[in-house]
């Protein structure tokens, strides 16, 4: 028999971001907790308020399924002596299962015969395993900020205020701490205060929406938020109004409510001075307010706010919210007056004794070595072929300049959220190449997970270059990430780098890029040579892990980057090249033509010191052969891989394989003669080296 289980847990106020940790998590955990234990069921289903994590698992069956295992024990001819009574190997093993030695069973195996013993664990009634079960999934949700409260030794979010459990009619006995579950809930905070009494799991949803004033689907939440913005609109329809629908802070709104109510506010017109784009984020930020605009796209003065209740019926709400923006609108109005009395020169100057982080400098040395890393990145993309004009050195040399002097304006200053949106505003007014404007926002792109990426050039080659300035100083001064700990968020900053490059398709050598950039904080801190080398690895292989990251999300193999990049290719986009070859020529089935004959070339040379081959040493044919070969091969390869006709350069290594696996079978290595012997392995290793034009194969894992 199949039943509902809910699982409701009661929290105070949970912030948006918990709120979707929580969510996904406790899917997560149920989802593998029921498999676990064996406990059929058809899907699980999490929903979230403010107030409340809420699983719902459907067709749960009532009965845990039964288990039978073979358990293997010793190989029979230590279990039994010579005269078949049982050792203490045999004895051992029974009394560990719980059974008599002479219940143990003789199992057949391809390895001989050994004792074992089938055991069969019957069900038990889910309603005996789900208590602990659901207890253990509250202790195991990994939210990224938790609290203890009281004298509770509990870590969670919020703290937890009641715990709802029940399986069809049944009511489940989790306990943490002083807490016990039992049937009632409450529904929103004000509009029904009073326990609410559920009697079988499939009221809550419903008597909770009926009775509580709780929308609990996020999804039914959003609904009925655009549903009454699209209401307002036609409400305006005369004037044309549409409201900016910013679908981050959708998201963030609808975990903020538990029934949404959308009510349009006013404020004073004066504040359309403002610039556009910085009107909208100051009313967007902080209160959580949509803006809205007419026909032309100007901002009128009119915001939306979105409550958490079913009614303003005296307007109480919406004025209250109004005092509240026309106060934020006038700090920002009063210091956007402040910041046009100023110059670039100023701000410029007052970057200098912004400390970017100790020992790495201040934010106007940061700036100089943007400058810096972004010629180097125009110059290397010229060298391959890109043709960016020499306009563009310009262009990222101002932007360079200027990208972060909106942190000492005022405005930002006070609204900090408005850095890059205040610096491209300001510069459009001090009539700034519309390049340089759109790269002093873009270059902070991605700002989070899930962002737009720049779209201009100079904006894509500064934000590059202000990333890997950032990760390698934060490098260079310890401050490295360590497992969930990322506090300057160097991983997404990785991301962002690995992504533009793709969405322009740059070819950038990052160890190149890193190496130049170490380069330039020699003035700021003192570097040893040797550690400098395995900090520039540790860097590159940092932004590696970010592209290898974006790989196994699409499901694709990391095994062939890193063959790659063993290879020392450090461009993502050659390296994406040269994977696309390599799995072209796995589906094919001929990786054994290629990685065969190199292991049998890597295993020769592993540990040994080489010099130049001597051609005057080389006796066999077959060596002679190999020689010539390599030369002509080694050549085309490396024309081929200039081309980027990757394909041809693996075709090229694949017919190599008759000409190897000859010298291996016909020549004797190992030559008595030690200096005919080392030509050889100087050989083997030129040969070896060819197959790393490519990458090393022998780090691709067979599928």
């Amino acid at each position: 028999m199949e039943k509902k289980l809910i699982f409701e847990i009661g929290t105070e106020e949970l912030p948006s971001s918990c709120l979707n940790e929580g969510i996904t998590s406790l899917s997560n955990i149920l989802s593998e907790k029921l498999a676990e234990n064996r406990l059929g069921y058809d899907h699980v289903e999490v929903f979230g308020t403010p107030r409340r994590l809420i699983t719902v698992v459907h067709g749960l069956k009532d009965m845990q399924d039964s288990l039978e295992k073979l358990v293997m024990g010793p190989p029979e001819k230590i279990s039994y002596d010579a005269n078949g009574k049982p050792t203490q190997a045999a004895i051992g093993f029974a009394k560990g299962l719980g059974i008599a030695v002479e219940n143990l069973e003789k199992i057949k195996t391809d390895k001989g015969i050994y004792i074992g013993k089938k055991l069969f664990e019957e069900g038990k009634k889910t309603v005996e395993i789900l208590p602990s079960i659901l207890n253990e999934c509250i202790f195991l949700i990994p939210f990224s900020k938790q609290m203890t409260w009281a004298d509770w030794q509990i870590r969670f979010a919020r703290p937890i205020r009641w715990i709802l459990a029940v399986y069809g009619n049944e009511v489940l006995n989790v306990e943490i701490e002083s807490l016990k579950s039992g049937k009632v809930t409450y529904g929103h905070r004000t509009l029904c205060p009073q326990p609410i009494q559920i009697d079988n799991s499939d009221e809550l949803l419903k008597t909770l929406e009926e009775e509580g004033n709780v929308i609990v689907d996020g999804e039914k939440r959003k609904r009925v938020i655009l549903s009454g913005i699209k209401a307002i609109e036609e409400q305006f329809e005369k004037e044309n109004i549409k409201v900016i629908i910013n679908e981050d802070l959708l998201d963030e709104i609808i975990n903020l409510v538990e029934i949404p109510n959308v009510l349009i506010g006013n404020f004073p017109e004066e504040f359309l001075q403002l610039p556009r784009d910085i009107l909208i984020k100051a009313i967007e930020y902080h209160q959580r307010y949509f803006a809205a605009v007419n026909e032309k796209g100007d901002v009128v003065p009119k915001f939306i706010v979105v409550q958490n209740g079913v009614s303003d019926k005296n307007r109480e709400i919406i004025k209250g919210n109004e005092r509240v923006l026309k106060a934020r609108l006038s700090d920002a109005s009063f210091f956007y007056s402040e910041d046009k009395k100023n110059s670039w020169e100023k701000w410029i100057e007052k970057l200098r004794g912004v400390i970017f982080y100790s020992k790495l400098g201040s934010m106007y040395d940061k700036e100089l070595r943007l400058e810096k890393i972004s010629e180097k990145i125009i110059s290397e993309l010229n060298n391959k072929g890109f043709n960016i004009s020499d306009r563009y050195y310009d262009f990222s040399g101002r932007a360079s300049l200027l990208c972060k002097t909106d942190l000492v304006t005022d405005l930002v200053v006070e609204f900090p959220e408005l850095q890059g949106v205040v610096g491209r505003e300001y510069a459009k007014e001090r009539n700034e190449n519309p390049e340089v404007c759109e790269a002093i926002f873009e270059h902070y792109l991605p700002r989070f997970y899930g962002d737009i990426l720049p779209k201009t050039t100079t904006g894509t080659i500064v934000s590059i270059a202000d990333k890997i300035d950032t990760i390698t100083g934060m490098f260079l001064a310890g401050a490295i990430p360590s497992g969930s700990e990322d506090p300057f968020a160097l991983r997404r900053r990785a991301l962002g780098i690995v992504l533009s490059i793709f969405e322009k398709g740059y070819d950038i050598n990052i160890a190149d890029m890193v190496k130049y950039n170490v380069g330039l904080y020699e003035g700021f801190l003192k570097q040893d040579k040797e550690k400098s080398s395995e900090i520039i690895q540790e860097i590159v292989d940092f932004i590696i892990a970010r592209f290898k990251f974006t790989f196994e999300k699409d499901g694709k193999r990391t095994d062939l980057i890193d063959a790659v990049t063993a290879a020392g290719i450090f461009s993502l986009l050659d390296i994406n090249k040269r994977y696309e070859a390599i799995l072209k020529i796995i589906s094919d089935g001929k990786m054994d033509e290629i990685t065969l004959p190199m292991i049998r070339c890597k295993n020769i040379v592993k540990g040994r010191n080489f010099t130049e081959i001597n051609p005057q040493l080389l006796k066999e044919d077959n060596e002679k052969d190999l020689f010539k070969i390599l030369l002509l091969k080694y050549e085309k390869i490396k024309n081929l891989n200039f081309q980027n006709k990757y394909d041809e350069s693996i075709n090229e290594v694949i017919d190599f394989r008759t000409t190897v696996d000859n010298f291996f079978d016909k020549v004797l290595i190992m030559d008595k003669t030690e200096e005919i012997k080392n030509n050889r392995i100087n050989l083997v290793k030129k040969a070896m080296d060819l197959y790393m034009l490519i990458a090393d194969f022998s780090k691709i894992y067979a599928q």
